[in-house]
């Protein structure tokens, strides 16, 4: 795959703010502003009919929360109603939890332990903060199949969660938008260089300077010239 090499930016704005003229995303709860061309509101736990009437009143896009995990033909009627260019889903997404077993059948000889999943993934959370059990990953191309043209990945990634970060994007490109959850502060160049991540909605206070942002911009053009002098080696 070609990796973009270039990293758009875009934020996260309060009711107290004046939207900016680029794209931007603000949750459905502070007050809207009367003009909504821009905005991308992201509505946690909303209904249908509230997500439709904030398209009619001329929001960029809606970006569903609980409402698309609930019930999944919502989003299918949305898209066929406002169009799928304005239709997102909001991931919340954490580290799916291991436990460990020991097991007694599959072998005579020994025992060995045995992870309660197969391999690392994510897992989708509620607007409360409560885990659905469902999988991220699968949950994701499941909503972009149904006409949902992009998704905003809310998460506090760690190194071990960049494999699975790029691979999104191998499979669903400039769809996703990836945003800090609870760690507005987090260190987002490891996002950029090693998991390929190309699209950011930052932290309505994000401290990050001009200094600051062209480093990790910086980020993009090195892992992509890494990417090229590997496969010209091998």
């Amino acid at each position: 795959m070609q990796m973009k090499s270039t990293l758009e930016c875009a934020r996260w704005i309060t009711a107290a703010e004046v939207a900016p003229e680029g794209l931007c995303f603000m949750h459905d709860s502070e007050d809207l502003p009367a003009s909504l061309a821009n905005i991308c509101v992201v509505v946690a736990d909303g209904t249908e009919e509230y997500a439709s009437m904030l398209l009619d009143c001329g929001a960029a896009m809606v970006v569903l929360g609980d409402l698309a995990l609930l019930d999944s033909l919502a989003v299918e009627r949305l898209v066929q109603k406002h169009g799928g260019e304005r239709i997102g889903v909001w991931l919340r997404a954490v580290k799916k939890h291991v436990t460990w077993s020991i097991d007694y059948i599959s072998n005579e000889d020994f025992n060995c332990l045995t992870p309660s999943v197969g391999a690392p993934g994510w897992e989708l959370s509620w607007n409360d903060g409560s885990l659905t059990g469902t999988d991220a990953q699968w949950w994701l191309g499941k909503m972009l199949s149904l006409g949902a043209s992009k998704a905003l990945i809310s998460m506090d990634m760690q190194d071990d969660d960049l494999n699975i970060c790029a691979g999104l994007i191998e499979d669903h490109g400039d769809k996703l938008w990836f945003s800090p959850w609870q760690q507005p502060d987090a260190d987002i160049e490891p996002w950029v260089r090693y998991g390929q991540v190309r699209q950011l909605a930052l932290p309505a206070n994000d401290q990050r300077d001009e200094v600051e942002m062209a480093r990790i911009s910086a980020s993009a053009m090195v892992a992509v010239a890494d990417e090229v002098e590997e496969v010209e080696v091998g």
